[in-house]
């Protein structure tokens, strides 16, 4: 919809989250060596490194860590944290060393960098204007956990970092022979000829035994482990069972309407409808272009043509689909220059060319209604709804908590009671934990009150998405490893799985062996394997069931006429055989010149950079300046690896 609209929109949480790491993690480019060395024996056990007099704890380490997770698409799971805290402190430490030496170096953030730095993120100013500190401390706060004054600090330190970057590898050069090496070597094409050896067609062949499944299930127990399983008793109270014991009085809704005249007031209010040619990010020039087809196209409606259909052909907002129908706004939803003309207007009429923020616009009021307080009669029927659901609601939660207290006192008469109370009584399968439950879908406090009860006990009454339901916990199996017969067919499919890899695998072993010397094609055609042939590709080309070329890389390596040994791309091993070459066309490198230099200029310096960021922390670690408490990140991460 148009961005008129002034809302503080989600996006800024992942916006946060993804400027805030960034800044953290300074690039790829300072992640490869873990660090190491140090006093180890620090006096503090929550600080895990000092360095220049500063201090990282685990308190920060542990906020980047659940920063991290919550923003990854792997979900918040304590035991990728070893994965990444070794990795993610080796950052901070790198960030505190590169700040630090680039303040001895005389570099320095000026305010106005620090202010033209805040003024690029699209959350904290959007359309140009400052969101207000109220909002911009609640956001960093949530989705941090730090101050503004903290968040500033990250922001300028990345600063001072990129300026120190800037310093070092500012004196890189790339040669012209670098760069025609370079494009050579990304143009080069080759065509192959290939056999895939896919493990799943020979999943058929693998020889089953009952000692070959006994010897792999007994060295592979654990991956058939069973967790826990629970299986319940409920009943279900719906809406519908307790129905005619609510009612709402002609009395009850007018008190209503009257306790909240507030909520019907109707505001000045305008319906319209808008044609947007969007001119952010144009030239004078373009955009000059833009108003002449406005021009036209208000000529064209002024002169009868249709404005919906015209807002369908030329409009640039997401509510072209709909005619350029936005609906209602009252004062102070858009911006001014829109909402000053749509409110001086009348129902039908059209407007000249709007410029704002976003673009030129044409509006049109669809409708107009003055501010006015709602009639009873004109909203008797909502109000009805909402009482009637309140008075359900609570007919129900009194309904199911006299018949939770019947329960409780004779659970083992669970079946009975709820019979007579007219209530039908089921029972759900043996469910694990977080498991999907007929009638309870994945319902958090089902779920969590089901593993809290004992043998036979009956919980309270939780809402659930049907209705109100009661439980009573009738079974537990407890986690355990099963018998190999129980799960035979699971363990046959991984059986055969496994083997058939090593089955490819020595086909493809014996397979290149013999087309090193002999024919390629015929040799596959003898063992009934499927040869297939490529078109010409580069390294940035994709070659079908092969993946990227960029994992071929003896494609272009070998000679035409030479075939390969085993290759391992997308999972599955692979044999090929060079077929030809072309060379690079050379009318094609001035158009790539600078791109190319660019990305081997970018390379160079993130290369120096990080030579040179690893060994101003080896000299921090020679000079005491840095040490790290290594026993401090073990007991960190042992906290994690154990919930």
């Amino acid at each position: 919809m148009f961005r008129l609209f002034k809302k503080h929109r989600e996006k800024v949480k992942k916006y946060l989250l993804v400027f805030f790491l960034s800044i953290v993690s300074l690039g790829m480019i300072l992640v490869f060596t873990p660090l190491g060395g140090g006093d180890v024996e620090q006096n503090q056990a929550n600080v895990l490194a000092t360095i220049g007099g500063s201090r990282i704890t685990t308190q920060e380490l542990m906020r980047l860590v659940n920063n991290q997770l919550q923003s990854s698409s792997l979900g918040d799971d304590p035991h990728l944290v070893p994965l990444i805290a070794g990795r993610m402190l080796d950052n901070m430490v790198l960030q505190q060393a590169l700040t630090l030496q680039a303040k001895k170096m005389g570099l320095e953030v000026s305010d106005q960098e620090l202010r033209s730095s805040l003024e690029a993120i699209p959350w904290l100013y959007p359309d140009g204007h400052f969101v207000g500190m109220q909002a911009y401390q609640n956001t960093v706060q949530q989705q941090t956990g730090m101050s503004t004054s903290e968040f500033e600090r990250q922001v300028r330190d990345s600063l001072l970092i990129q300026k120190i970057q800037a310093v070092i590898s500012d004196g890189v050069e790339v040669t012209p022979a670098e760069v025609h090496s370079e494009f050579e070597r990304q143009n080069l094409k080759a065509k192959i000829r290939y056999v895939v050896f896919d493990p799943s067609k020979f999943l058929k062949t693998v020889p089953i035994t009952p000692a070959a499944l006994e010897s792999f299930f007994k060295q592979n127990a654990a991956r058939y482990q069973q967790k826990e399983q629970r299986q319940v008793r409920y009943v279900l109270i719906t809406p519908d069972d307790v129905r005619s014991q609510a009612s709402v009085s002609e009395d009850e809704m007018k008190q209503y309407y009257t306790a909240h005249l507030e909520d019907y007031r109707v505001p000045n209010r305008v319906k319209v409808a808008h044609i947007l040619f969007k001119t952010t990010g144009k030239s004078p020039a373009q955009v000059k272009a833009l108003e002449k087809t406005a021009q036209d196209v208000l000529d064209k409606i002024k002169a009868g043509a249709d404005f919906g259909q015209m807002a369908k052909k030329y409009s640039e907002d997401t509510s072209a689909s709909n005619g350029g129908n936005i609906g209602w706004i009252v004062h102070g939803q858009t911006v001014k220059e829109f909402e000053d003309v749509a409110f001086a207007m009348k129902p039908g009429q059209v407007s000249g060319l709007v410029h704002t923020s976003y673009g030129i616009h044409i509006i049109k009021v669809l409708d107009k209604q003055t501010a006015h307080l709602q009639s009873f009669d004109d909203v008797k029927n909502s109000i009805h709804s909402t009482l009637m659901a309140q008075k359900l609601a609570q007919v129900e939660q009194d309904y199911a908590n006299k018949l939770d207290g019947q329960l409780k006192a004779n659970p083992g008469q669970f079946a009975t009671i709820a019979q007579k109370a007219g209530l039908k009584v089921s029972e759900s399968p043996l469910f694990q934990y977080n498991q999907t439950v007929p009638d309870f879908g994945s319902n958090d406090a089902f779920q969590n009150l089901t593993f809290e009860l004992k043998q036979n006990e009956v919980g309270q009454a939780i809402t659930v998405p049907k209705g109100t339901a009661i439980i009573q916990l009738v079974k537990i199996v407890p986690a355990h490893v099963p018998q190999l017969k129980d799960v035979q067919a699971m363990v046959e499919e991984d059986y055969r799985a496994k083997e058939s890899k090593v089955i490819a695998h020595q086909k493809a072993i014996a397979f290149a062996a013999q087309v090193k010397k002999g024919d390629f094609q015929k040799i596959a055609r003898a063992d009934g394997l499927d040869v297939k042939e490529s078109s010409d590709f580069t390294r940035q080309d994709s070659v079908p069931g092969l993946g990227p070329g960029q994992s071929l890389q003896g494609a272009f390596t070998m000679a035409p006429g030479e075939s390969s040994g085993v290759l391992s791309v997308e999972g599955n091993d692979v044999v090929i055989q060079v077929v030809s070459h072309s060379q690079p066309d050379e009318s094609k490198f001035a158009s790539q010149q600078e791109q190319i230099r660019e990305q081997l200029l970018s390379q160079k310096r993130n290369l120096v950079f990080e030579l040179y960021s690893q060994n101003l922390k080896q000299q921090l670690i020679l000079s005491g300046k840095l040490k790290i408490n290594s026993a401090g990140l073990k007991t960190f991460l042992a906290s994690y690896a154990n919930q």
